[in-house]
């Protein structure tokens, strides 16, 4: 695994915390590489001629295949250790962020300005479905607050995702970010915005390629969790580029309309309700000039296969993911059209990104029609 670049507000592991989060990177390309795809070889060699001898026909639903998976000690085994493995990360990162804090929030305030600018709203109202849940399965989440200008969150995120992903991210963080300015640039290649705003930006691992693609442009993020934005932006300003970072929820911004060339979205679709996709997509639309794009990267689709279905699933239940599954069987062209774009200004390309395993699909909005 390559090793993570550091910067001012990087956590820094000592030799045995560094033996820990190098195994637990470890196992996490084991789960995903070897253990997972075991599961659909004891489905087919095993669970489903059993149940066609039976049954004389193979599992139609759902819920035959899931408990046909759930008798099988295999998935069990699977399912322990990839839970066991998550939380295992959360408190092995946990505990360095935690005897470190207080440097971390001594090295925010002293990083050098690059010209960007954080503005975080006292007393802001977190959406019901965020206070609800730790996504995967983080500690409080991404919006809990430890104390003031705490970022506690944000250093749990940086370094969480890289072991999470084993450094296939890349050492920033920020393949993910990078394959949307690819895409970009590759399906838009006269594409010069000058305002760019990215939704549910987090610590802004994704934003930062925007600047480094788009240099003439001025470059917004926005997100619901303050630690996630305390840290982005001092992060951002170590790494010299001026982002500017405001606490919203991307479902109405106070941004006017017609503000800016390019809105996107990375993976952020997935991880709320189907409701508040509808109305971010109605803010993208609001947000773009005539003529400006808007583009949205994550998960669409839900598998129909009865053992597809069941290993979704799991990420849904025991990951900590309640969302997906409403996210991928939403007809995204018809909310689009909903939301105001036109029907053909839309189009779906689908793309692997980094190393996510299911595939990707870039949904892009393309013309914002309103005069």
């Amino acid at each position: 695994m390559m090793a993570q670049h550091s910067h001012a507000l990087l956590p820094q592991s000592s030799c045995d915390q560094r033996g820990r989060e190098e195994f637990i990177a470890a196992m996490r390309r084991f789960i995903l590489t070897d253990l997972y795809p075991g599961n659909e070889i004891v489905y087919n060699q095993k669970l489903k001629p059993d149940f066609i001898k039976v049954n004389g026909r193979e599992p139609s639903s759902a819920q035959e295949a899931r408990r046909l998976m759930q008798s099988s000690f295999f998935y069990n085994m699977f399912g322990f250790i990839n839970r066991g493995t998550q939380e295992l990360l959360w408190d092995t990162v946990g505990e360095s962020v935690e005897r470190q804090i207080n440097d971390l929030q001594t090295a925010a305030a002293k990083v050098a300005p690059a010209g960007g600018s954080l503005r975080l709203e006292p007393g802001f109202a977190l959406p019901n479905y965020a206070r609800q849940v730790d996504i995967h399965v983080m500690p409080g989440s991404f919006h809990n607050e430890l104390g003031a200008d705490d970022l506690y969150a944000g250093a749990l995120y940086d370094r969480g995702v890289y072991l999470y992903a084993y450094g296939s991210l890349g050492p920033d963080n920020d393949g993910l970010g990078h394959s949307t300015t690819a895409f970009l640039q590759t399906n838009f290649p006269d594409l010069r915005p000058k305002r760019v705003l990215e939704l549910g930006c987090g610590i802004g691992t994704a934003t930062l390629p925007l600047a480094t693609a788009f240099p003439d442009a001025v470059i917004f993020a926005v997100d619901i969790a303050a630690p996630m934005l305390r840290y982005g932006h001092a992060r951002a300003e170590a790494y010299g580029v001026p982002i500017h970072f405001s606490q919203q929820n991307a479902e109405h911004t106070d941004f006017p309309d017609g503000s800016f060339d390019l809105v996107v979205s990375n993976l952020l679709l997935h991880e709320i309700p189907q409701a508040s996709s509808k109305r971010i997509l109605a803010e993208s639309f609001r947000l773009l000039r005539a003529g400006g794009l808007s583009l949205h990267n994550d998960m669409v689709g839900w598998p129909t296969d009865p053992f597809q279905v069941v290993m979704a699933e799991w990420n849904v239940f025991n990951n900590n993911e309640p969302f997906e599954r409403g996210s991928g069987t939403l007809p995204w062209r018809d909310v689009c059209v909903e939301a105001g774009f036109a029907a053909d200004d839309l189009f779906v390309k689908p793309m692997t990104a980094a190393y996510m395993q299911e595939q990707l699909s870039f949904v892009g909005f393309r013309g914002a029609l309103k005069q």
